[in-house]
């Protein structure tokens, strides 16, 4: 009997060494999932939420993960992560975020598959599909300077094992456009002071669908070839936008002073291309809006379509002291007839689209021609003679 227990007790040693090492292989498998975040352009993260439009995220900022794991050959899919918020709580590149409950590392699978929409809002309220990536959001407002429409979406992000336990960093692209309006005067006008007092964007889509396919293989916004493939619903709902809008508020009051751009040939363009900032003044400064295309009019002389068109109003001062004249004018454009190269006509490549993840520079050129004066004196005209004959 004595030996029977003392072979029970060793019985049971040997399972409790058993268990103790298990035990210790299970905690280091179970390192936990942590993200950070990159950007296209690789910025110093600031202190604050970011601004719309800008590269660098903020603390407070938020984006909703979606990912599973999976064996190699794609056998055996399970969801980890579905609309969970991922915060950012220290700023840095790639900063420290920060979610609810923790989710670990299985080592018993081989990969793991990641995507992620920011702001978490847009993703929250989206239909998302947590394994493929697929995304149909709701209708997203756009208000010029709202940060929650400068909507982003990661590239597809896959881990393998060998990684796990590092920091899963996000790679995210806008999937709005960002667009500038700015207005210059041309060199006729060096002595005139120019001054625009109003400025408006109307019939531009405000509010849209986004939808993001299960493709994730594109290279719009890098050359990552692992880009969503995002497109906008066309068709809803259209506003107005103004100086106000942007980014940046532009403010007119009376009328904001429009410097010259000098070097600025309407006959040869030979300054296509991007004018110098200092040659060129902030009419809307950086404008998040809808990715929408830029219908022609069908009578180009009918301002009463619905397509995308702005109006500028300005005055023109010349002279001054009591023999100062100004003189105001108005005109209306349509964005469709915006070319590439800056010169006196209108038929090159054409604006077209604002499309995903880019930024647009509009400009607008105010020339006039003088209304100049010359002089000439006709000869005297030759009479008949007449005579008187005196006696």
């Amino acid at each position: 009997m004595r030996m029977k227990k003392i072979m029970i007790l060793a019985v049971a040693a040997i399972a409790l060494v058993a268990c103790s090492r298990t035990f210790d292989t299970h905690e280091v498998a179970q390192a936990q999932i942590g993200f950070g975040t990159w950007t296209e352009t690789l910025t110093k993260a600031i202190s604050d939420p970011r601004t719309a439009g800008t590269n660098a995220f903020g603390v407070g900022d938020s984006f909703a993960v979606y990912g599973y794991k999976d064996k190699s050959d794609g056998s055996d899919p399970h969801t980890v992560f579905d609309d969970d918020e991922v915060e950012m709580t220290v700023a840095g590149t790639p900063g420290t975020w920060v979610y609810s409950p923790l989710r670990f590392w299985d080592q018993n699978y081989d990969k793991y598959i990641f995507y992620a929409i920011s702001p978490s809002s847009v993703g929250t309220a989206a239909t998302v599909d947590a394994q493929t990536g697929a995304i149909t959001s709701t209708s997203v407002s756009f208000e010029g300077d709202n940060v929650a429409s400068d909507v982003l979406v990661a590239d597809k992000k896959t881990v393998l094992k060998a990684n796990y336990g590092s920091q899963v960093v996000l790679d995210f692209n806008h999937v709005a456009s960002l667009v500038d309006f700015k207005v210059s005067k041309a060199p006729n006008l060096t002595d005139a002071t120019v001054k625009v007092t109003a400025f408006s964007l109307s019939n531009i889509e405000n509010a849209g669908t986004l939808t993001v396919s299960t493709a994730y293989n594109g290279s719009v916004y890098s050359a990552s070839g692992l880009n969503p493939i995002a497109t906008w619903s066309t068709g809803d709902a259209t506003g107005s936008y103004g100086p106000a809008d942007g980014v940046t508020p532009v403010t007119l009051g009376t009328g904001l002073e429009i410097v010259e751009n000098d070097a600025f040939t309407k006959f040869d363009g030979t300054d296509n291309g991007e004018p110098a900032v200092s040659k060129a003044t902030f009419i809307i400064n950086n404008l998040i809006v809808k990715p929408q295309p830029l219908t022609a009019p069908t009578d180009a002389t009918n301002f009463t379509e619905t397509k995308p068109q702005l109006s500028i109003t300005y005055t023109i001062t010349t002279g001054s002291g009591t023999s100062e004249s100004t003189t105001e004018y108005t005109s209306k454009l349509w964005l469709s007839n915006f070319d590439v190269i800056n010169d006196n006509a209108q038929d090159d490549t054409k604006v077209g689209s604002w499309a995903t993840g880019k930024h647009y520079v509009f400009y607008i050129t105010l020339d006039a021609n003088p209304i100049v004066f010359g002089a000439t004196i006709n000869d005297w005209k030759t009479a008949a003679g007449y005579h008187y004959l005196l006696n």
